[in-house]
């Protein structure tokens, strides 16, 4: 190990590009990272067998961490990777083998409550002073079959408040309870102030209407969901009462809103990328093209061509490098051309322009132009000077819409900016449209716009008139999602780098549900306009007597079980709900309400199912619960094969016929048993409990 720490230490002065002399008298890097050798191999009993060790060093902003790898070229011990700061604090840990090794079981030895205790005891072990102050995050989602490991998060708390962008992660292996991967973001040296001077959370409450408010919104779906063309609900857009803009918070100090997770302007992003991303879905193929040319009224690529040079005043010496037709998501049945201009005379002077037009009309959709700024180009203009500018391109380039935006002031922005980013929120009637408006960028030597888009639902939005009253909303607002205290770091960027952030103490709404209000009912929406539902344990209170009870259980934890508190051991299955139990088998993380119709069709498009074979009401067979087990298991080819099958049960005469394999090899995996007479009872009719014990069976065999 000594003569692998020399020539470690030899790789480190390469890369941090020192001196030895000043690597081992002035940083000391050597001695720290024995040190860290010394207690990484302590606390995780790591033993000497290991023949290869690798490390490396990253220093950045004044903190310095150590890499650490073990690797047992033999294969016989796992692979691990610490990373531990140069004071010894661990920042993370991971513990793999290079061969893959089947459970022996595919029942978990401990259970998930066992293994949360067993990542706490780890956490205690090696850092107690962060045991001390984090709290599981509450994780309700069902634990898959296909994982072999449990995994927990938690967050920091300081004062009992919580301090979310300081987080645990940790996973432990289900079968032998050994803690797998271990990682922290964790600020050591972090300032939190005291909440004995904080506003109450009445008055909390009352800067939060005043200072941010929630404010109706045609809100936007943002899952995409097929587009019914004869529907009279034509686009994804729904009434809401919403927060407008950055996310932001009520300073428990002062009760001024602050923003607390803002990242800055969209620097970078050309106005045909941000129309890319929100305007079109795929281009068109060559075959695709020959029917839209047919369609009149389209401009053709020449016609598109001379409109954009003449719209932007773009000149011979730019080339059309590229041009492509693409539907618009937002508005069916139109179509958009983008085109890519571009110069260059020289290495050092090279220009491009993007524009996109509306395919039909020929009205400038966006566009973005490439400015070269010199190391000495300063700003000309400043923020308002660049406001006007943009405000009287809109009145210029889209009279009718000026009055319908309003300047998005959350957005950032300071005076003497060499570029400058406005966006111009949408309104109708008085509601914002959101993900609708116009986008401006401003150049800030020359005066001039340098990127436009517009973004803009032509159909018809959902009609106001029955709009619940805000205070309706409020009350929503605080009994449904609540207003609680946070620590949250926040970011002046008017300041330099590393001293520009600071940690407050705010009122904030509860991270976990979406502000989202039904404008119209006063639900709880999620992002995709439908109510919400919160992730719930699968439970009953009906099992007791069941001889199944204990893998109805199991099955409930693993996500597959029916919505309620009753699972009605006794009632005989039908097929809607044996199929129901099936797809959950496949499906255990999916939590979101799935329709009857589309489980039916997932099943019998994957093969599960036979068109014919769809009778949701029809009460299952053993037989017939078997077929789709098998099938799901892939073996139906194999249980299709002709006489290769004994008749092993005494009452094989009532199977039919072509499930006799089906039965053969269910019986042998052991997901269905005969009776003490030798039946196996093909026939049978099954009872929900039953149908448990089969997929259990089918699952965890």
């Amino acid at each position: 190990m000594k003569k692998l720490l020399s020539v470690l230490l030899t790789v480190i002065i390469l890369i941090v590009g020192i001196t030895p002399s000043m690597a081992i008298a002035e940083n000391g890097y050597d001695k720290k990272l024995e040190e860290a050798i010394v207690k990484v191999k302590k606390l995780f009993n790591i033993s000497d067998d290991y023949d290869k060790f690798t490390s490396d060093v990253n220093s950045y902003d004044g903190k310095t961490d150590f890499y650490l790898n073990w690797v047992d070229s033999r294969g016989k011990l796992d692979n691990i990777n610490v990373n531990v700061d140069i004071d010894g604090n661990i920042n993370s840990y991971g513990i793999y083998s290079s061969i893959y090794k089947e459970p022996s079981s595919k029942l978990p030895t401990y259970t998930k409550n066992e293994a949360e205790k067993l990542a706490m005891d780890f956490v205690a072990k090696i850092d107690p002073t962060i045991a001390k102050s984090i709290k599981l995050i509450p994780n309700e989602y069902p634990i898959s079959s296909m994982d072999t490991q449990y995994y927990f998060d938690y967050s920091r708390y300081v004062n009992g408040i919580q301090y979310s962008q300081n987080t645990v992660g940790i996973s432990v292996d289900k079968f032998s309870g050994e803690v797998v991967n271990y990682y922290t973001n964790w600020e050591r040296d972090a300032i939190f102030p005291s909440p004995e001077k904080a506003i109450n959370l009445d008055n909390g409450k009352e800067s939060f209407k005043t200072e941010i408010g929630i404010k109706p919104i045609y809100k936007a779906n943002n899952y995409y969901r097929p587009v019914d063309t004869n529907s009279e609900d034509k686009n994804n857009y729904y009434l809401a009462y919403s927060t407008i803009g950055a996310n932001k918070g009520i300073d428990a100090f002062t009760g001024k809103a602050v923003n607390i997770n803002y990242y800055g302007p969209f620097y970078g992003i050309t106005a045909n990328e941000k129309a890319m991303d929100a305007g079109y879905s795929e281009g068109i193929t060559p075959e695709e093209q020959k029917s839209i040319d047919k369609l009149s009224g389209l401009l053709d690529e020449k016609t598109a061509e001379k409109k954009a040079r003449e719209i932007l005043k773009i000149d011979e010496t730019y080339k059309l490098r590229s041009k492509n037709l693409n539907s618009n998501y937002k508005n069916q049945g139109e179509y958009n051309w983008y085109m890519y201009f571009s110069r260059e005379e020289s290495d050092k002077d090279y220009s491009n322009i993007d524009i996109g037009l509306d395919a039909r009309t020929g009205e400038l959709l966006n566009f973005y132009r490439m400015i070269n700024y010199k190391a000495d180009a300063k700003s000309k203009i400043n923020r308002e000077e660049a406001i006007k500018i943009a405000q009287e391109y809109i009145k210029k380039i889209q009279a009718d819409k000026a009055n319908q935006v309003e300047l998005n002031e959350d957005q950032f922005s300071e005076d003497n900016q060499l570029s400058y980013y406005f966006t111009f929120n949408r309104k109708s009637d008085n509601i914002y449209v959101e993900n609708d408006g116009i986008y401006i960028g401003i150049d800030g030597v020359g005066g001039e716009v340098t990127s436009y888009t517009l973004d803009w639902f032509k159909g018809k939005l959902p009609a106001k008139d029955k709009l619940i009253p805000i205070d309706k909303a409020y009350e929503v607002l605080w009994n449904e999602i609540g207003l609680q205290l946070m620590y949250v770091k926040t970011y002046d960027y008017t300041k330099p780098e590393g001293q520009n952030n600071e940690i407050k103490l705010v009122y904030s709404t509860n991270p976990i549900k979406p502000v989202i209000i039904s404008g119209l009912t006063g639900e709880l929406l999620d992002y995709s306009g439908q109510p919400y539902r919160e992730t719930k344990r699968i439970s009953y209170n009906d099992i007791e007597n069941s001889y199944a009870k204990d893998k109805i259980k199991t099955l409930a934890e693993y996500g597959i079980g029916f919505e309620g508190e009753e699972f009605k051991p006794k009632e005989k299955i039908k097929q809607k709900d044996f199929v129901y139990l099936l797809w959950k088998s496949m499906n255990q993380y999916r939590t979101d309400a799935v329709s009857e119709d589309d489980i039916y069709n997932q099943m019998i498009s994957m093969g599960y199912m036979k068109e014919t074979e769809k009778s949701p009401d029809k009460v299952v067979t053993k037989e017939e619960a078997v077929k789709y087990i098998i099938r799901l298991m892939k073996l139906d080819k194999v249980a299709e094969l002709d006489g290769i099958y004994k008749d092993i049960f005494n009452d094989q005469k009532d199977i039919s016929k072509e499930l006799n394999g089906y039965m053969n090899i269910a019986y042998g995996l052991k997901i269905v048993s005969g009776d003490e007479k030798g039946n196996i009872k093909a026939k049978y009719e099954l009872k929900r409990e039953d149908a448990a014990n089969m997929i259990y069976n089918y699952l965890f065999n």
